[in-house]
């Protein structure tokens, strides 16, 4: 098996990262809108932007 090189690891966790955060995002707007809304999925929602903005900065140095 061979390495992979560190970009291509990195824009595949780019891509895991921005599925899991559209379904964030869409969680917790309907979260929002409903009639008891909660701060979890919102703080779940910061946790993927986080994490995919320190994973855009990796793959912007690496290049």
């Amino acid at each position: 098996m061979r390495k992979l090189p560190r970009r291509n690891r990195l824009e595949m966790l780019l891509g895991f990262l921005t599925v899991f955060t559209a379904m964030a995002v869409i969680g917790a707007v309907a979260e929002a809108t409903s009639s008891q809304p909660g701060i979890v999925p919102s703080l779940v929602l910061l946790g993927f932007v986080v994490a995919w903005g320190f994973a855009f900065r990796a793959w912007r140095r690496s290049g």
